[in-house]
């Protein structure tokens, strides 16, 4: 059995302190064996942004494996975005920006969905890669048959259903034929602050079934409708998921039900956090 805790969005220098700390606590009070941050552990790219996320990140008894986010390219300095977007990143957070993890159970595999430019105004859309996604064919190949895939990307491949218009990741088709090729089970993602679960219609008669489970922000104040929330996950060797949702209602953190493709619970339902935070 591997236990995985999963965050989004932290956006370091936009954050409730009373959240980090409590959220430090809890992950602290019981660690997982690995924590995934599928990226935006900034919010303009500063430098005293980064030293925070990433001394949050050194804060907490277990390993981390982070990609980044769209937030985690500077905006205002041009030059270091077109020439060395990464070099903070390396600096605070990893080395890597595409890192792989594995244990006997699963293997994880981080992707970088964000992108120096994009055409039109509005950069912060994410893309996949026609050489990513050779590379991702060639880094699934060699893993050891018997491991559970996951991948972690900051970019959501599906929209909320009550939202559709929302934009998702650049090449979201070809990314799920590509996981689904390789046998991912499972994909970790963000940026939408929006926390929601959606299984991928299986295409093709033999493929493995593929879950994608978005994160909401686990510590911003930049809330979109919603709590701040981040995920417990179970897998044991049969390659069983199981997800626990654990939001912030003000106080503690506390689960509540997972929501299937970011459809909104009925305001008298159990447990409902929505609006609060």
């Amino acid at each position: 059995m591997t236990r995985l805790v999963h965050m989004s969005d932290i956006h370091f220098d936009r954050v409730d302190p009373v959240v980090v700390d409590a959220l430090r606590a809890e992950i602290n009070a019981d660690p997982p064996d690995l924590i995934i941050v599928s990226g935006d552990l900034t919010q303009h790219a500063y430098r005293h942004e980064y030293r925070a996320a990433g001394a949050f990140l050194r804060s907490l008894n277990a390993p981390v494996l982070a990609v980044p986010g769209n937030h985690d390219i500077t905006y205002i300095h041009l030059a270091q975005r077109f020439l060395d977007p990464y070099a903070r990143w390396r600096r605070f957070i990893s080395r890597e920006i595409e890192p792989t993890w594995t244990d006997d159970t699963v293997a994880v595999v981080g992707l970088n969905t964000a992108r120096r430019m994009a055409w039109g105004f509005d950069w912060s859309k994410g893309r996949f890669g026609l050489r990513q996604l050779h590379r991702l064919n060639k880094r699934l190949e060699a893993l050891p048959k018997e491991l559970f895939r996951i991948v972690v990307a900051h970019h959501p491949l599906h929209a909320p259903e009550h939202a559709p218009d929302l934009d998702i990741v650049g090449r979201a088709d070809e990314a799920l034929a590509c996981f689904q090729r390789n046998g991912v089970g499972l994909v970790l993602a963000g940026h939408l602050h929006r926390g929601y679960v959606h299984a991928h219609e299986i295409a093709q008669e033999g493929l493995p079934p593929l879950l994608v489970i978005q994160a909401s922000t686990a510590t911003s104040t930049r809330l979109r409708g919603e709590p701040n929330a981040y995920h417990r996950l179970e897998i044991d060797k049969s390659g069983t998921v199981a997800l626990e949702v654990r939001a912030w209602d003000g106080r503690e953190w506390r689960q509540v039900a997972t929501r299937e493709q970011g459809a909104r619970r009925p305001k008298d339902e159990p447990g409902d956090l929505a609006g609060l935070g």
